[in-house]
């Protein structure tokens, strides 16, 4: 008996709906070789593949299809290499004191904190642009809210519409924009 390592397609959903591909990607990793000269290699027929696991070679065919388009398998030469870890991710150490799990609790709120903050500047900053785009700015189009409110009979909002209204012209010209009447 000997043990292997395989990836959790279920993470890939493409993958791991299709019953067939995850038969096949499950014989493929089990039955790859694990020797230096060998490992992750497997010399299989599609005939072969499709007899061993009990599909017909047209299923076994799109199975290969789909693991291929996932990244799962690909072709090398008359052997298939089956791919049964993922690089991109390394695993951190768990913490050995409650000390330290407290300060890697509070250095990862803090980094989530950090990314919050870079992706709300972030959307005000495309926010600003889309609106310096069409030609105005927060107050401009703060004042032609307080002037809808206003035209629907607001009267708060026509007193500060009114007390506004000249500095709302001066941005609407600075930024090229045409002013709304009242």
């Amino acid at each position: 008996m000997r043990y292997t390592t395989i990836v959790d397609i279920s993470e890939y959903a493409s993958l791991y709906r299709n019953h067939n591909a995850r038969l096949v990607y499950l014989h493929l990793a089990l039955r790859s070789g694990y020797h230096d000269n060998d490992r992750d290699l497997i010399d299989i027929s599609v005939r072969r593949l499709a007899d061993a696991v009990g599909l017909t070679v047209s299923a076994t065919r799109h199975a290969l299809k789909l693991l291929q388009d996932g990244h799962m398998i690909r072709r090398e030469g008359p052997l298939w290499r089956v791919r049964k870890y993922v690089l991109e991710q390394d695993i951190t150490p768990r913490a050995k004191t409650v000390k330290e799990a407290k300060r890697k609790a509070s250095e990862r709120q803090r980094d989530e904190a950090e990314r919050a903050r870079d992706k709300a500047y972030e959307q005000e900053r495309e926010r600003r642009e889309q609106l310096q785009s069409e030609g105005k700015n927060d107050f401009i189009v703060y004042y032609e809210e307080l002037a809808r409110k206003a035209a629907k009979g607001d009267l708060d909002a026509l007193r500060i519409c009114k007390q506004r209204r000249q500095v709302y012209v001066n941005a609407c010209q600075q930024f090229g924009s045409q002013p709304v009447d009242i």
